[in-house]
């Protein structure tokens, strides 16, 4: 048995406390999308089912599982502040004379999500999209990837589903990384369509055709991702070509490419701020989880609570 996120009570607090600014902080997130969409997409709530209680609603492990991301939580610190704060609790529906999920339940339903969560992130694309903070008319797709270190890079006990990527340090020093790329296609404004992930030592090129909806006005991404390949796609969805060019031994490239490269890169630049944002705020520098599927659940988490942490701004600063 296992109560549903609607029937919930409210939190037995005082009203003058439970209106307090503080405890308003996600409250445009909440008005942002019709929760109710996202529900049917969801796996069944966990329980604990030993000691005969109602099973969590799956809403309130989803929302949890999203406050974690936001304030870069592991499981058992994320089950400690559900016990703790007033602010996670309104958000999960947990009212104070109630338990909260531990570390193994969260757990649990994270695995339980697998393929689900691009079903969501769509879902919360098109709800945005129907309330006008996403514009969908002549959009553009900006694709490019990062690198993500591996919760287990050392040679005796390295993530075995990882790989080897090269990339610049932060003393501007090029270095092998140990893990994954993670690959976003973004519109201009940073909203994430796709996301996808891959070991660290393939192709990005090799992704692309996964994360081009098809219904983009342009492509723009750096020179990583030309190609027979590349052309073909486009063409078959008729989308604009805007891929930065390079030259080639004894064809350096012209100065009309490189300044066409500096217009396109001022484009392409829009995704940098996305990755940037994750990695030093949602703690995405480094995967929690071992292997590819787990760390997948963690990358599409975190383009969905984007999305909605990015859409509730907009709506805060534009209407």
């Amino acid at each position: 048995m296992r109560k549903t996120f609607t029937t919930q009570p409210p939190l037995l607090i005082p009203p003058e406390v439970y209106e307090h600014a503080a405890l308003r902080a996600l409250d445009e997130v909440e008005r942002l999308i019709d929760w109710s969409r996202i529900e049917p997409l969801l796996p069944g709530g966990e329980g604990r089912r030993a000691t005969g209680r109602p099973g969590y609603p799956a809403l309130t492990l989803f929302r949890a599982l999203l406050l974690g991301q936001w304030y870069d939580l592991s499981d058992v610190k994320l089950s400690a502040q559900l016990a703790r704060d007033l602010l996670f609790r309104k958000f999960c529906r947990l009212e104070m004379d109630q338990g909260v999920p531990d570390d193994t339940t969260l757990g649990r339903f994270r695995t339980a999500l697998g393929g689900r969560l691009e079903a969501c992130l769509d879902m919360v694309v098109t709800m945005l999209e129907d309330r006008h903070v996403i514009i969908a008319e002549g959009r553009v797709a900006i694709v490019d990837a990062t690198v993500i270190e591996a919760a287990q890079s050392r040679v005796a006990h390295a993530d075995p589903e990882a790989g080897s990527r090269v990339k610049l340090d932060t003393k501007g020093r090029m270095r092998a990384v140990w893990g994954y790329q993670a690959f976003v296609n973004a519109d201009e404004d940073g909203f994430v369509r796709r996301v996808k992930l891959s070991p660290g030592n393939e192709a990005e090129v090799d992704h692309l055709e996964k994360l081009v909806v098809g219904d983009e006005a342009a492509l723009y991404a750096d020179s990583a991702y030309i190609g027979p390949r590349t052309r073909a796609l486009l063409k078959r969805h008729a989308i604009a070509d805007q891929v930065q060019r390079r030259g080639a031994r004894g064809h350096p490239l012209s100065a009309e490419g490189r300044a066409r490269n500096v217009e396109i890169g001022v484009t392409r630049g829009r995704v940098e701020p996305i990755f940037g944002h994750w990695k030093r705020y949602w703690g995405l520098r480094r995967s929690r989880f071992m292997g590819l599927a787990r760390t997948g659940v963690q990358l599409l988490l975190t383009a969905i609570g984007w999305n909605l942490w990015k859409g509730a701004r907009f709506r805060r600063l534009y209407g």
